[in-house]
């Protein structure tokens, strides 16, 4: 499997959240207004680098933390939990040959692809921005 296959098969996973998560980004950017830098969504493998991940967005700037705690719950845009029959949702586990690197950079591009069309059009002056959980800055989202 190389990464454009992963992908493939992701994209329906994120896709079903789509109306409720371009919903979210919404509301964010409204409360954003001018009190923040950014927003930033950032993409967490899984320890382990097996499969799981998260998608969580945090708000950056003068009045970043209010608003992070304003929509606590509701900024975790996509997650990946254990339960009893496996993940769920069921992402696809990490290829053979893959490193847990190789696996968080396609997770990023298919998150990054996913998202960009679910972003408010009028974005005023937010600034939208996908980082890998070391502050590595992925790409400008909008």
């Amino acid at each position: 499997m190389n990464q454009r296959d992963y992908e493939t098969a992701l994209r329906p996973l994120l896709g079903a959240h789509s109306d409720s998560v371009r919903r979210r980004l919404e509301r964010f950017a409204a409360a954003a207004g001018t009190s923040v830098d950014a927003i930033v969504v950032n993409v967490f493998v899984d320890q382990d680098g097996e499969g799981p991940f998260d998608v969580v967005a945090r708000f950056e700037g003068h009045e970043g933390f209010a608003l992070d705690r304003r929509f606590d719950d509701e900024r975790e845009l996509f997650g990946v939990t254990w339960g009893e029959l496996g993940w769920e949702p069921d992402v696809p586990a990490r290829p053979a040959g893959w490193s847990r690197d190789d696996l968080e950079d396609a997770a990023i591009a298919c998150v990054a692809s996913w998202l960009r069309p679910l972003l408010p059009e009028v974005l005023g002056e937010t600034v939208w921005r996908l980082e890998s959980p070391d502050g590595l800055v992925a790409g400008d989202l909008g």
